[in-house]
């Protein structure tokens, strides 16, 4: 193999485990594919596809191809090792530099299919599972802050994580200001506090609830995300606003597109998230100039500077997010500066452009690593940030 110049177009198969639109991961590729295009670096999607991604992907600038990975099972070993060929088959076809997998399942059969044809392989931060084929086979795992790689940085693979950052699109939050749909109206006087995000227990809504219930400043709460006729912990998110009596406070929006039309209408943005890496919607209301408050889990304190850009509070904490929420609804000074000092934070620290330009260096060097291994050279660097 021989190593392609930073002028020459980079081929890079990158592998979907969701055709979910709403869903970071598909966003980031579909985001990477665009913006990575002005450092020769060119995308074929494969895996779960809808008609709608699609379209989107070739907007972007990318090729679409159909064929998902098959896990390893010792039960199903002739299945996936027929599975291996038939990769193999089209890696050699198609001869990309880079095989990129959002996620790499239990010995995903398309890296074991780029091993043996010799193609680097990255993946996406993820849980480190000891027994996971895929340890092998994978060259880098990409996270957009350590707090995304926490586990793998804890674990033998920890040389091969490399962070690269965010790739927030503030251009698509400042295109969707525009209602597609209405919004219940502002009440004057009140404090609108918005979620945005997926309705999963894990995004602490029952907290969230449990808190609204404890406030002393009126306020008003609306949770966008998700579809709210499902059953489970939707019907329980409910449930709760109804049994607490805040139905009247309360207005629950299914998925929107128009984020920014829906962030532009808060005076706070929460996030009481159990879990989290490095959660998009925190960006997107920062830009805004909107305060947040928000656990401090994950990659979440990366974003919110305590008492700077926005408040935190231990997750799971009602009393606690309640009192930054009461703080917050009863100063717009508080509001204001907090806002302004996001925004800012925003601009400087989120610059999607230059991951995009980590990535594309990342795959060159790995190319470039296999093409010295190939012919004996030894490399000059390991694969790491």
């Amino acid at each position: 193999m021989t190593v392609k110049p930073s002028s020459e177009v980079l081929e890079v198969l990158i592998e979907l485990n969701s055709a979910d639109m709403r869903i970071g991961a598909v966003n980031d590729a579909l985001d990477l594919a665009e913006l990575a295009s002005p450092a020769a670096v060119r995308f074929t999607l494969c895996g779960a596809m809808t008609d709608e991604l699609r379209d989107e992907a070739a907007r972007r600038g990318a090729r679409t191809m159909g064929g998902r990975s098959r896990t390893f099972s010792r039960s199903g070993l002739p299945l996936y090792a027929a599975d291996v060929l038939r990769w193999t088959g089209r890696l050699l076809a198609r001869r990309p530099d880079v095989v990129h997998l959002n996620y790499a399942d239990y010995g995903a059969s398309l890296a074991c299919a780029a091993r043996l044809c010799r193609i680097p392989v990255v993946a996406r931060a993820g849980p480190f599972i000891a027994s996971n084929p895929s340890n092998r086979w994978v060259a880098a795992y990409v996270g957009n802050c350590r707090a995304h790689a926490a586990d793998l940085l804890d674990s033998p693979l920890a040389d091969r994580v490399v962070v690269t950052g965010d790739l927030f699109r503030p251009d698509r939050v400042r295109s969707t200001i525009a209602l597609e749909r209405p919004l219940p109206p502002r009440r004057t006087g009140v404090a609108r506090v918005v979620f945005l995000g997926q309705i999963v227990e894990r995004k602490g809504l029952h907290v969230l609830i449990e808190a609204f219930a404890r406030l002393r400043v009126s306020c008003e709460l609306l949770i966008v995300g998700g579809h709210w006729s499902a059953p489970g912990y939707p019907e329980r998110v409910k449930a709760l606003a109804r049994d607490a009596g805040l139905l009247g406070r309360i207005c629950f929006e299914n998925h929107r597109q128009d984020v920014g039309a829906v962030l532009s209408t808060a005076d706070i943005f929460v996030l009481p998230s159990l879990s989290e890496a490095r959660p998009r919607s925190i960006i997107e209301a920062m830009s805004l100039g909107i305060p947040v408050v928000a656990s401090e889990v994950g990659g979440i304190p990366s974003l919110v500077v305590h008492e700077e850009t926005g408040l935190l509070v231990p997750p799971g904490d009602a009393a606690s997010l309640a009192e930054a929420l009461d703080r917050l609804a009863r100063s717009s000074f508080l509001r204001e500066r907090l806002g302004e000092a996001a925004r800012c934070r925003a601009h400087t620290e989120c610059r999607p452009e230059r991951t995009a330009f980590e990535y594309a260096a990342l795959y060159r060097r790995l190319v470039a690593e296999r093409s010295a291994a190939s012919s004996g050279t030894r490399t000059m660097a390991r694969v790491r940030s």
